[in-house]
């Protein structure tokens, strides 16, 4: 029996939920282990696997956000705007004024702060820009245009990331790198339903020369992040893992991983809050390597799924109080129903 176009689209978003989750898993883990390890008492087994996975993690996120932004273009402007402001920039907002005030070494006002986005909330600020850059390519979302756009802004962010390479704006560098596969996503979202019914042997081959670029990449980081080298083995395993997650059987598995998915901003604000209080506790502890990294880990994780949990009664947290009202408001003043 085939099925309708809205269970396909319930499906979908069913496994783009799963990927979500893992990739912001992978995210909390990569940190559990860097935080010590940048501070010379971590494990390097563990940081050469965070490098072999450093390909996909953040363009899959990436790719996956820029996925609904053809979806959120075809709302008006207004509703477009305060969606993005109540669920993007509310979070970051308020957690860079908890984050930076309350646990950065050098405070807010340190320059480097600024210079980062915002340290690990860079992520939130790449996503603001991208999302205003996208309300400007609103025109081309019904045309085929759209692929070259998204196309070209793939090969420009490439080169304007080598011309910034200099300047200690690391901002710029990682929106322009990673902004690169939230356009992807946006332009290459209508193909997914073809893709993914391409023959596995095809897919095989992809995956294996995914995981080759991967393991060349743990000692060259040209081919990890941050060039035009990168973008093939960060392209085909995102392709890769589309294919595996829209194959994946429903079970507990699929759902706890969607389940986080769909709270990954949460995820993502509060794991690296914890894994560096955790990382100051097992210093002052003088704790072993192994141990220091698996306590960041397993706390980063914990408090991760605690925030999930939580989010029914911690909302302020994460999205602007009575952002429902409003948006009802703005709905009906728009004049769609």
């Amino acid at each position: 029996m085939t099925s309708t176009p809205a269970a396909q689209a319930s499906q979908r978003m069913h496994w783009m939920d799963m990927l979500r989750g893992i990739a912001v898993l992978l995210v909390v883990i990569l940190h559990g282990a860097d935080i010590p390890y940048l501070n010379g008492n971590g494990v390097e087994e563990w940081a050469g696997v965070n490098r072999y996975l450093e390909p996909f993690r953040m363009p899959l996120l990436m790719f996956l956000s820029g996925m609904l932004l053809p979806r959120s273009l075809s709302k008006p402007t207004t509703l477009y705007l305060w969606g993005k402001f109540a669920a993007v920039v509310w979070p970051l907002l308020v957690w860079i004024a908890l984050f930076g005030g309350f646990i950065y070494r050098g405070g807010i006002d340190h320059p480097a702060f600024w210079r980062s986005g915002g340290d690990y909330l860079w992520f939130l600020t790449a996503l603001t820009i991208c999302y205003l850059i996208g309300l400007s390519l609103k025109p081309l979302v019904r045309y085929k245009w759209w692929l070259i756009a998204g196309a070209a802004a793939l090969f420009i962010a490439m080169l304007l990331t080598r011309q910034f390479a200099e300047i200690n704006l690391t901002i710029i560098n990682r929106t322009l790198y990673n902004g690169a596969f939230f356009f992807l996503g946006a332009a290459f979202v209508r193909l997914v339903p073809a893709w993914i019914r391409t023959p596995a042997v095809v897919v095989l081959v992809l995956g294996v020369a995914a995981a080759v670029i991967a393991h060349l990449g743990v000692d060259d980081r040209t081919l990890r992040t941050g060039t035009l080298y990168a973008v093939p083995g960060s392209v085909i395993g995102i392709a890769v893992a589309i294919w595996l997650a829209s194959r994946t059987p429903d079970g507990p598995v699929l759902r706890f991983l969607a389940w986080v998915g769909r709270s990954s901003i949460v995820v993502y604000i509060v794991h690296f809050p914890a894994a560096v209080l955790t990382h100051r506790l097992m210093m002052w502890l003088e704790a072993d390597p192994v141990t220091h990294t698996i306590a960041c880990t397993l706390v980063g994780l914990g408090v991760s799924l605690a925030g999930v949990a939580a989010r029914p009664w911690t909302r302020w947290l994460y999205t602007v109080p009575r952002s429902q009202q409003v948006h009802a408001r703005l709905l009906d003043k728009s004049g769609k129903v």
